[in-house]
C-alpha cells in the first residue's frame, strides 16, 4: 500500500490506554500532546505551546478532529481499521471496497505536527473531496486562523495560521497542493469555531500537512531579547479574524475583529494599522498588510453610506443625517469611523507601499474626509458629533465612537485628535501622489484642528484635558487620561505641553492608591457621574473606572514622549510579567476565553484584578506591546508619525 511514512521518533513517549493513545513531543521549539482514538478515525485532544511554559496539556478542541469523506456532498462513514507504532504514530486505513483503503497518519514529532493522506489506488470515484474538521472550544482558548488570502466566497487559502492565545501559533501548509483552501464557522451565541481544511481525495498519490510553531523574530531596532521572548506569543493575540458570526454578509469573514466571534468595528482600526507598520511579516506567506486592506476595503465598499459616514460594526448600518429611526442598536452615527478607517488607509500604504492601490482608492477616502469636514458645522476646526453630548442625553443607545458608554457628544476630544491623525495621514497620501493641491488642504484642516484643541479641552480646574464639550457648552472631565494620552501621542499637544499635564494626572493617580500596574491603569480615576453614561456600572466596573488594558497603551506612549520614563517603565514592566506567566487556566494574562458575559470578561479588570468585561477576548488590550517597541527611537523613525 502506497503512504507517506511521517513518523519518526518522539522525545516524549506516548501513554497508550485501552482506547487511546497519546502521541506528544517537546523541544525548544514546541510542546505538542495530541490523544487519537483507537477504534474510531478521530483525535479527541490537542493542545500545543511554543513558549516551552507547560501549556501543551490544554485540550483546545470541543469535539474531535475528523476527516471526513465527502460522495455528492454528503459524508460517507466506511468501516476504519487503526494501526498505531508505539511511540511514533497512529494511522487510520478507511476501506472503500473492492480493495480500496484511504489512510490518514498523525504524527507530532518535535517541531511539527504532521498529518498525510494517502490511498492504494489511483482511482477513488467514491469519494469527491476531503474534510479535515477542527472544531474548537472558544471557551478555552479563542482559537482562529490568520490568513493574508481570502477568496469571495469568504475561504481562507493556505499557508495560514492557527493561532491560540497565550498557548502558541502553528503554521498550516500542504506540501504538492499550492492554493489549498479552507473555511471557518462558529456560533456566537452557541460558542463554537470549526475550521475545516479543504482537500481532494488523492488520486494521485497522498498529500502531507504540515503544523509547524511560529515564533515571531525580534524586529530590527528592538534589542530586549527578555521582553521580545515575553510579548512575542501575545502579539498575535491582536489579530482575530471575524468566521461571520456576529453579523455582516459573507463579505465579513476574514475582517480584523473583537475576537473571532465577535465584532469587527470600524472606529479602531488605527489599532491593527499600527501592529501592521510594526511587525508586518508573521510567518512564511502570512503577511499584516493583506490583512489591514482587507478590513479598511470592507468598510469602505460594505459599510458607507450615501454621506460618507461608516458603520461602527458590521452588523451596523450608518445613520444618514436625520436622526436615528427604528432599531437604534444597529443605526450608527460614530464620529471615530471615518477617521480610524483613513488611518488604516495611510498605515497600508506605508507598509506596502502600494501605490497603485493608493491610486484606486483616493477618490474613496477623499469622500470620508468630506463627511468629516462637513461635521465642522461651527468653521472652528473642530468636528462635531451629532449627539449634543449634553449631560443627561442619552439613552436611547446612541454612541459617538468606540468609547461607548459615556455620553459624550458634541464636541470630542478623543474624535478630534484621530480626525487630526487621518489629515495627517491623508496629506501624506496627496503627496506621494504628487497631489501637491490636496495635499495642502488636509495639512490645512490638521493645522486648523489643533489650533482650536486645546482652548476647546484644555481644564484648568484639572490641569489635563476634559474629555467633551456638550452642546450648551460645558466641558465633561472624567478623570481620565485618554484624551490627554491620545493628544500627546499624535502630536495635537506638543510634549513640552503634555508633560505637566501628565504630571498632574499621575499624581492623582497616585492619590487613588491604585497599584495594579499588572492590570494597566484605569480609564477613568473617580467615579462617572450617572448622568455621563448611557449605559451605567458601578464604579471600577467596565468603562466606569475599570482597568480596560487598551487605554494603557496611550498613556505608556505619551509617558515616554514626555521624558516620564520611570512610571512607564513601572507599568510595562508589570504588564509584561503578567502576560508571560499567565493568570486564568487557559493560560491568559488578559484573556479568558470567549465569555460574551457582562462582568466575566478579562479584557477589563476591577482594581483588584477580578475581571469586569464581557467579551473575554478582546483583540485591542494587546496594543500595549506596541509601545514596548515605539519607545525605541529606531523604531520610532521608522513609524513615520508624521506629527510635529
Amino acid at each position: 500500500m502506497k503512504s507517506f511514512c511521517i513518523a519518526a521518533w518522539l522525545l516524549i513517549a506516548p501513554i497508550a490506554t485501552a482506547d487511546s493513545i497519546s502521541l506528544a513531543c517537546s523541544s525548544p521549539a514546541l510542546q505538542l500532546n495530541l490523544e487519537a482514538d483507537r477504534t474510531a478515525a478521530q483525535i479527541t485532544k490537542i493542545g500545543w505551546d511554543t513558549e516551552g511554559t507547560n501549556r501543551a496539556g490544554i485540550n483546545l478542541l470541543k469535539a474531535p478532529v475528523e476527516l471526513r469523506l465527502i460522495k455528492n456532498n454528503a459524508a460517507l462513514t466506511p468501516p476504519v481499521r487503526v494501526e498505531t507504532a508505539e511511540k511514533q504514530w497512529i494511522r487510520y486505513y478507511y476501506r472503500l471496497g473492492e480493495g480500496k483503503e484511504l489512510s490518514w497518519e498523525i504524527a507530532a514529532q518535535p517541531d511539527r505536527l504532521l498529518m498525510a493522506v494517502s490511498s492504494n489506488n489511483k482511482d477513488i470515484s467514491e469519494i469527491d473531496k476531503l474534510e479535515m474538521v477542527f472544531p474548537f472550544e472558544p471557551a478555552t482558548a479563542v482559537t482562529c486562523v490568520i490568513s493574508s488570502n481570502w477568496t469571495k466566497d469568504g475561504k481562507f487559502v493556505l499557508p495560514a495560521i492557527l493561532s491560540a492565545p497565550d498557548l502558541g501559533q502553528m503554521l498550516v501548509t500542504c506540501a504538492g497542493q499550492p492554493g489549498l483552501t479552507g473555511r471557518i464557522e462558529g456560533s456566537r451565541s452557541e460558542k463554537w469555531v470549526t475550521v475545516t481544511f479543504e482537500l481532494p481525495a488523492p488520486r494521485q498519490g497522498g498529500l502531507l500537512m504540515e503544523f509547524t510553531p511560529v515564533v515571531l523574530p525580534m524586529p530590527a531596532g528592538f534589542n530586549n531579547e527578555k521582553q521580545w521572548k515575553a510579548a512575542r506569543r501575545g502579539w498575535f493575540n491582536l489579530i482575530q479574524q471575524s468566521c461571520g458570526a456576529s453579523g455582516g454578509s459573507r463579505d465579513v469573514i476574514g475582517v480584523w475583529a473583537n475576537n473571532v466571534l465577535s465584532d469587527p468595528v470600524s472606529s479602531v482600526l488605527y489599532m491593527l494599522g499600527d501592529a501592521t507598520l510594526l511587525v508586518p511579516e508573521l510567518a512564511p506567506g502570512v503577511s499584516m498588510p493583506p490583512i489591514l486592506r482587507r478590513a479598511v476595503e470592507y468598510w469602505i465598499d460594505c459599510k458607507t453610506n450615501k454621506d460618507g459616514l461608516i458603520a461602527y460594526t458590521a452588523r451596523g448600518t450608518a445613520g444618514g443625517d436625520e436622526p436615528p429611526a427604528g432599531d437604534v442598536v444597529e443605526t450608527q452615527n460614530v464620529m471615530d469611523a471615518n477617521p480610524a478607517v483613513l488611518i488604516g488607509a495611510w498605515c497600508y500604504v506605508k507598509a506596502s507601499g502600494d501605490t497603485d492601490w493608493l491610486k484606486g482608492r483616493i477618490g474613496s477616502l477623499e469622500f470620508l474626509s468630506e463627511y468629516m469636514e462637513g461635521r465642522d458645522i461651527d468653521r472652528d476646526g473642530l468636528i462635531e458629533s451629532k449627539q449634543s453630548g449634553n449631560s443627561g442625553s442619552r439613552p436611547p443607545r446612541d454612541p459617538d465612537n468606540a468609547w461607548d458608554c459615556y455620553a459624550s457628544g458634541h464636541k470630542d476630544a478623543y474624535n478630534n485628535v484621530l480626525a487630526y491623525r487621518a489629515w495627517r495621514g491623508l496629506a501624506d497620501l496627496e503627496r506621494q501622489l504628487g497631489r501637491t493641491e490636496q495635499e495642502q488642504r488636509y495639512t490645512q484642516k490638521a493645522g486648523q484642528l489643533k489650533a482650536a484643541f486645546l482652548p476647546a479641552f484644555y481644564n484648568p480646574e484639572t490641569g489635563w484635558l476634559g474629555w467633551w464639550r456638550s452642546r450648551d457648552g460645558m466641558l465633561h472631565d472624567i478623570y481620565s487620561d485618554v484624551p490627554t494620552s491620545f493628544a500627546v501621542n499624535y502630536g495635537v499637544v506638543d510634549k513640552d505641553k503634555g508633560r505637566p499635564m501628565l504630571e498632574t494626572y499621575w499624581r492623582a493617580l497616585e492619590q487613588t492608591g491604585f497599584s495594579r500596574f499588572d492590570l494597566g491603569t484605569p480609564v477613568t480615576i473617580r467615579p462617572v457621574p450617572r448622568e455621563e453614561m448611557e449605559a451605567y456600572f458601578e464604579f471600577q466596573q467596565f468603562l466606569n473606572g475599570g482597568c480596560c488594558v487598551s487605554n494603557t497603551s496611550y498613556l505608556l506612549n505619551a509617558l515616554y514622549i514626555t521624558g516620564m520614563s520611570e512610571q512607564a517603565d513601572l507599568i510595562l514592566e508589570a504588564m509584561l510579567k503578567r502576560q508571560q506567566d499567565g493568570v486564568f487556566p487557559n493560560g491568559g494574562g488578559f484573556q479568558n476565553g470567549f465569555v460574551d458575559r457582562m462582568g466575566k470578561g478579562a479584557e477589563v479588570f476591577d482594581w483588584n484584578g477580578n475581571p469586569a468585561g464581557y467579551e473575554g477576548h478582546l483583540v485591542y488590550c494587546w496594543a500595549f506591546l506596541h509601545s514596548m517597541l515605539m519607545r525605541e527611537p529606531h523604531i520610532a523613525s521608522r513609524y513615520a508619525r508624521l506629527f510635529p
